[in-house]
């Protein structure tokens, strides 16, 4: 087994026998810039074996390194880190896949920065701080540590520093260097607007009126509100109106981050509105955006919320024109036909107006199968219709008359696109829709999946765990559909997962034989096409004993 070090000045890896190192400590030269390097392998591995980067020494005294931060986490070693120093806690985060959370560091219990300035902070495992909390990716660390750092100089913007970082975990995680970390100011409001601390001095008038409209601090907020332009008055109304909590009683937390500035919210209704109210009534007026996201904000409320009679009041020709109007259209027409507009405005309205997301109408000639809004909307092929009821928790699992639900309309759908098809089955399955029922004719979800060739749903369905040995009245399972229609790809999935090749239905046919059926039928049609269908239907059946 090899052992891999890798100099600390020049990175160059150096490969030696593990079984030399286990249990000693030392120096070796590095060949390339012949910089000593020390190691110490007595604690963290003795009488193990690892083929992992070994970097670092738990007991290092040294100074730390003048190069860029650099390390090792996960094994893999990295550069470029892009660092934030927020309230005692030194942030480390290395975008990998494009994904700021890929691989994230953070320590926290630090003391403040201002005693960090020039000063040597050393822990280690014969030192160790009853405050100092490291995170790896969300999971605390509890292998020994050495850590040294230090801060040379520090502004309300960044905070230079260098850092010597030692893991003796699975990984031998380790970080050294010289960083520049972004300096967050986290200020945090309770749900009354009470900050726990005051704005800093250096943030501009539009960022703390930002802060102080969202935290219903309208005594702040004045002071800030006649300093603004316009525009910027403008975009303060819509910030307002775009945080909306959706209950009356909710107390919803909120992180807005602008600049090196983090404000923490327990946003209420109750503060909002009187931030609204104050806006409006300083000379405020709402432009057609404003509307156009109050319009959403009233269909997702559960109760009107209070602001909407004062704007009745305030600007009642606007209010008709923008937001009563597009409330009160169609909601009277219970054929459903507007649902064809797949417009998810019109459907919040006519939810909020018959004041149920599982909306039934009630009529044998207009609605003969009984079909919920949301089954409604999957026959229609209204993807945006379909997302939004699931989003907002229809439930899936309603029977029309012919026992289906939503998910055998979506097998049954050959309009949606397969990208859309396979979003809705993966919200379907994720809201609890049951793959298991059969329709009045014994018919699944699967064996609709067979007859219209929908591999990628079929897969789905059979990883929700649908028995993929369901027979309907006739005996056929989801095999003999994807037989009788040359279905290959599916039939291919079926018997990867175990469908039986044999199987008959009630009248003694096998797979095989609906597939010969109608390759004699294609041949009569000299359908060429149709015949290479059920040729490599026939073949399948053969690799698997049908």
């Amino acid at each position: 087994m090899k052992t891999i070090l890798s100099c600390s000045n020049c990175l160059s890896g150096h490969s030696i026998s593990s079984s030399k190192l286990e249990g000693k400590k030392g120096k070796y030269r590095c060949k390339k810039c012949s910089i000593w390097n020390h190691f110490d392998f007595r604690k963290q591995i003795a009488g193990e074996h690892s083929d992992s980067l070994v970097l670092f020494d738990l007991n290092f005294s040294g100074q730390i390194p003048n190069h860029n931060l650099q390390g090792q986490i996960f094994g893999r070693y990295t550069t470029d880190f892009v660092s934030d120093w927020s309230n005692e806690e030194l942030v480390f985060l290395k975008d990998e896949e494009g994904n700021d959370d890929d691989v994230r560091i953070s320590i926290s219990g630090l003391p403040e920065i201002v005693r960090l300035k020039n000063f040597d902070y050393d822990i280690t495992t014969d030192t160790p701080s009853k405050t100092l909390s490291i995170i790896i990716n969300h999971n605390a660390n509890s292998a020994p540590v050495r850590l040294s750092l230090t801060v040379e100089d520090y502004d309300h913007a960044l905070v230079n520093g260098k850092l010597y970082l030692a893991i003796s975990d699975e990984w031998n995680t380790f970080l050294h260097g010289r960083f520049t970390a972004t300096h967050i100011y986290k200020i945090q409001f309770d749900e009354y607007g009470v900050a726990n601390k005051e704005l800093p001095d250096f943030i501009s008038n539009f960022l703390a009126a930002k802060i102080y409209a969202l935290a219903g601090n309208i005594l702040l907020l004045q002071k800030y509100f006649s300093l603004l332009s316009e525009n910027e008055k403008d975009e303060l109304l819509t910030l307002v109106i775009y945080h909306w909590p959706d209950s009356q009683t909710a107390v919803s937390e909120v992180h807005f981050k602008e600049g090196n500035v983090h404000a923490v919210f327990h946003l209420t209704q109750r503060k909002l509105n009187e931030t609204f109210i104050f806006l409006i009534s300083n000379q405020l007026k709402p432009n057609s955006n404003h509307w156009h996201i109050i319009h959403d904000v009233v269909c997702h409320s559960e109760k009107e919320p209070s602001f909407l009679q004062f704007l009745k009041t305030k600007f009642p020709e606007d209010y008709q024109n923008n937001l009563g109007n597009q409330l009160d259209t169609k909601n009277e027409d219970k054929t459903l036909d507007w649902l064809e507009e797949d417009d998810v405005y019109l459907l919040d309205s006519f939810v909020r107006t018959v004041g149920s997301l599982d909306y039934i109408i009630q009529d044998s000639i207009r609605n003969p199968l009984g079909f919920t809004l949301l089954q409604e909307a999957f026959v229609r092929s209204k993807y945006k219709s379909c997302m939004r009821l699931l989003e907002r928790g229809a439930n899936p699992n309603i029977l029309d008359i012919n026992a289906e639900t939503a998910i055998f309309k979506l097998c049954q759908d050959n309009k949606l696109r397969l990208s859309e098809k396979t979003s809705l089955m993966d919200e379907l399955l994720k809201r609890g829709a049951n793959v298991n029922l059969q329709s009045i004719n014994g018919m699944s979800p699967l064996h609709w999946c067979s007859v219209f060739g929908e591999p990628s749903l079929a897969k789905k369905l059979i990883q929700a765990g649908i028995n993929i040995h369901m027979a309907d009245q006739n005996g056929s399972t989801a095999l003999h559909e994807a037989c009788k229609f040359g279905n290959s790809s599916v039939l291919a999935l079926l018997l990867e997962s175990g469908a039986k090749a044999n199987v008959k239905t009630l009248d003694e046919k096998t797979g095989r034989d609906l597939a010969f059926e109608n390759l004699e039928i294609a041949d009569l049609e000299a359908d060429e096409e149709k015949k290479n269908r059920y040729q490599r239907i026939l073949s399948l059946l053969d690799v698997y004993g049908g």
